[in-house]
């Protein structure tokens, strides 16, 4: 798993500061600039990217991949030539091409997308602060790190709110995540891409880490595997009423 920061680090937080108070004048400007007339929402969507992946940063998480377990580096470098061209390319069709414009004001669609992405991000967020609850609250092994895979508990972790709604609730935020950005720019074109291209990069991300988890909790992954859905929650039949009723 990722070597999440569990206590507080005065460098590391004064350099997260620093780089992000930077980025968040970067974008003001840049945008104020390129749309003096539009520029609120795509400055809102911006600040909330930026604070989001600070917050990710400090605490050692990684942007796109759970930390759940040792990444893929192969699937993880792919979905970073994936991911990062895409929000590019969304803003500069936005702000100059207007290739693949949706059709419909854009508060609209700005709306709606500022939305999915906070979705998104709590989805991550969240997960990652039972994570850091559980891994603190365990006390390391003579000669482990606190960070290590075993510093999980299994039955803790299985049990976590969000892990218990999906497998892979940090995947699904990131999806949230890029449907929403999308949106946020009014881009038919980025939605296209993520459906085509990204969601395909994050079901095999998930199944990478399926077999991973398998492998790290073999008390608990098995009813586990079974009983909770991969990344889609599973809305209906939450509680069927009995038949004898």
């Amino acid at each position: 798993m990722s070597a999440f920061v569990t206590r507080f680090r005065l460098g590391r937080f004064l350099w997260t500061t620093l780089v992000t108070f930077y980025f968040l004048i970067f974008f003001r400007n840049l945008l104020h600039d390129a749309l003096p007339d539009s520029a609120t929402l795509p400055l809102v969507f911006a600040s909330c990217l930026v604070l989001w992946l600070a917050t990710e940063y400090y605490f050692g998480s990684p942007f796109f991949q759970s930390g759940v377990v040792e990444h893929s580096a192969f699937w993880r470098g792919v979905f970073a030539f994936f991911v990062y061209p895409l929000l590019g390319y969304v803003a500069a069709d936005f702000i100059w091409w207007h290739w693949t414009q949706i059709p419909v004001p854009a508060v609209l669609t700005g709306s709606v997308g500022l939305a999915m992405f906070g979705l998104g991000t709590y989805l991550r967020l969240a997960t990652l602060f039972d994570l850091l609850r559980i891994i603190r609250g365990r006390p390391a092994g003579k000669g482990r790190a606190a960070t290590e895979p075993a510093a999980i508990p299994e039955r803790q972790f299985v049990r976590l709110r969000l892990q218990q709604l999906v497998r892979h609730p940090r995947y699904l935020g990131t999806l949230v995540q890029l449907l929403g950005a999308a949106l946020v720019f009014r881009s038919w074109g980025g939605l296209a891409l993520v459906v085509l291209l990204g969601v395909p990069i994050i079901i095999q991300q998930v199944r990478y880490e399926d077999r991973q988890l398998q492998r790290l909790f073999r008390n608990e992954a098995p009813n586990y595997m079974t009983t909770t859905p991969r990344l889609i929650p599973r809305i209906a039949a939450r509680s069927e009423p009995s038949r004898n009723a």
